[in-house]
């Protein structure tokens, strides 16, 4: 549920840019299960001293979700304005 919310919060926070997360996409799926073991070893080592264990989770796939979607975004403009990124040799991730 808290992975959820996550999601929906930052659809709502960037409404306006169309920000739409699909959690069943290929991509994320690992991305998912990476942060989530992240995540898990982190209360098990107990190194950050997490005292709400639900806000960090919430926090940690809110910034997965940035990341992911300010990737695609970048993928979606790079290919829009490809001759711009061809003409300044950039080079893409």
């Amino acid at each position: 549920m808290t992975i959820r919310h996550a999601k929906n919060n930052l659809e709502k926070e960037h409404q306006a840019l169309g920000v739409k997360i699909n959690l069943g996409d290929d991509t994320l799926k690992p991305l998912i299960t990476k942060t989530l073991r992240r995540y898990f070893n982190v209360l098990r080592s107990n190194e950050k001293h997490v005292k709400d264990v639900e806000n960090y989770l919430y926090g940690t796939m809110t910034n997965l979700f940035g990341i992911y979607w300010n990737k695609l975004a970048g993928a979606k403009y790079r290919a829009q304005h490809s001759e711009e990124f061809k003409n300044q040799g950039v080079i893409s991730d």
